[in-house]
């Protein structure tokens, strides 16, 4: 999905088969219907009539990302890795009768929804099992609002159900989604991060994608990604502490090891950003550095990289000792946990001691890519919004948790996302996009396509509002209760019976 294959290209097929491999890896571990909460079999074994009905479910990120500058905006990413989760590929029949005798039998909570299954494979002949299920949603690179349902979900209730668990890990890909913008704001320069702070090489070849879609980033130090997606993505590398430390001995102090280390490298290779602080990067570092660009005038391809202490003053520092040689100014690559506020502060710092604009600097961003990666900085919720013809809502005692009825989409009307029943005629542009059709994915836009998306969206919406239809569903679903709440108070302080009910309000 969202990459084109030179047909000459002699890497072609193994370029195909590891994006595949990358996307099965997302799937469920062997097509395995058990990768779910264990309540989606109880409540459906429980309530059959309810798990084969038609209904519609709704996910939404109810927070923004607490980071200046993104206030209430997030940027839609990772349908690719999210959708491949559970439906890559089709479901097998035989491994959902071995969950059935699993999960029945031998579990320590035997419950399995027999009737939800049979209904589904009633459905279908064959092995290969499908689940009947439609995705609306906002297509990669949207910009969104938090409280906005980013996809509706429509089709038989239980098996939507099952997608729980999967669907709430879209937090991932729209946090580095909107974390890469927030990036792009701050710096001019593609900011530069490492493979490291990824748990597993998997997640970082999705967040490489989803920050491409959010900022355009392309430069990485992941080789993986630049040959499986090289439309995208170009490698990036220099000398590390590793290489310099291994020409360290008691008989040769480590401030000459250095130096040496970094002018072999740069006679063998033609370019380096220059690792300064193996001993100081104010004193020693700085005269290696210098020493080794003035020794190589074949080449204006040696910067610095600095990435301890106090590297705004370093970034000066740099700048003016390479200036005062007569050099032309080299890029100098800035470190240690930068985040947007970090490189707009450098930026500022260098603008006034310089009086020059910080062309040259290039941030490099490794942990800030992770911070804050979590579920609960969004709030991700996936909530039933309709059984049959019926509305559906949850209430809920603190701000912000109250979900929408009906099946919803969301169009665009000038600075507004409306959020309405599919029911509706709205005077807008309609926002979301079919991603997935009776259990196949049908989404297949480029990457470039859904970066250029984010270019045209952020900062283009600051408002939301409801339809008549979904407002009208809200207020209803309010005054019944307020009026029950009403009601049960009243009884509690009169010290009533608990088992006299109230009524819905007229």
């Amino acid at each position: 999905m969202g990459n084109d294959l030179q047909p000459n290209d002699r890497f072609a097929a193994k370029r195909a088969a590891m994006i595949d491999e990358l996307f099965a890896k997302l799937f469920l571990l062997g097509g395995w219907v058990g990768a779910t909460d264990t309540y989606k079999r109880t409540m459906f074994a429980a309530f059959a009539d309810i798990a084969t009905a038609h209904a519609g479910y709704s996910l939404t990120m109810r927070r923004g990302l607490p980071e200046p500058g993104a206030g209430d905006q997030l940027v839609m990413a990772g349908h690719e890795a999210m959708l491949a989760q559970w439906f890559h590929r089709p479901l097998k029949r035989s491994d959902n009768e071995l969950a059935r005798l699993w999960y029945s039998q031998h579990s320590n909570v035997k419950a399995f929804p027999h009737e939800l299954w049979d209904a589904i494979h009633a459905s279908q002949t064959g092995e290969d099992i499908h689940l009947p299920v439609d995705i609306w949603g906002f297509p990669g690179g949207q910009t969104f609002l938090k409280g906005v349902p980013c996809l509706s979900f429509e089709g038989m209730g239980g098996a939507i159900s099952y997608l729980e668990p999967a669907m709430c890990r879209y937090f991932a890909p729209v946090i580095f989604a909107t974390k890469a913008r927030l990036m792009k704001e701050a710096s001019p320069r593609d900011a530069e991060f490492g493979l490291r702070a990824a748990p597993v090489e998997v997640c970082n070849l999705i967040l490489l994608l989803a920050r491409y879609v959010g900022g355009g980033g392309k430069l990485t130090s992941n080789d993986t990604a630049e040959f499986l997606f090289p439309e995208l993505f170009a490698s990036i590398g220099t000398i590390g502490h590793e290489l310099m430390c291994s020409n360290q001995s008691f008989d040769k102090a480590l401030g000459l090891a250095e130096r040496e280390m970094m002018d072999r490298f740069v006679s063998k290779m033609g370019s380096a950003s220059l690792l300064c602080d193996l001993v100081d990067a104010e004193t020693v570092g700085l005269e290696n550095a210098l020493w080794v660009i003035k020794n190589h005038p074949e080449t204006d391809r040696v910067g610095i990289r600095v990435d301890s202490g106090n590297i705004a003053e370093q970034c000066v520092l740099y700048f003016n000792r390479i200036k005062a040689l007569g050099i032309k100014p080299r890029t100098i690559v800035f470190e240690d946990e930068v985040e947007p506020e970090k490189v707009k502060e450098v930026y500022r710092h260098f603008r006034a001691a310089t009086g020059e604009e910080p062309t040259m600097l290039f941030p490099g961003a490794g942990g800030y890519w992770w911070r804050l990666v979590h579920r609960d900085t969004l709030s991700t919720a996936f909530k039933r919004s309709a059984t049959g013809a019926n509305p559906n809502v949850k209430f809920s005692n603190s701000p912000g948790k109250e979900s929408l009825g009906g099946y919803l989409r969301v169009y665009g009307k000038d600075d507004s996302l409306v959020i309405a029943d599919k029911s509706e005629t709205v005077d807008g542009e309609p926002l979301f996009v079919k991603l997935v059709e009776n259990g196949r994915v049908v989404y297949d836009e480029s990457y470039q396509q859904q970066a250029a998306r984010t270019e045209r969206t952020w900062s283009k919406y600051t408002k939301v509002t409801l339809s008549p239809l979904v407002r009208r569903y809200k207020d209803k679903f309010n005054a019944m209760r307020d009026h029950e709440i009403a009601e049960a108070k009243a009884r509690l302080t009169a010290g009533q019976s608990e088992s006299s009910p109230a009524q819905p309000a007229a």
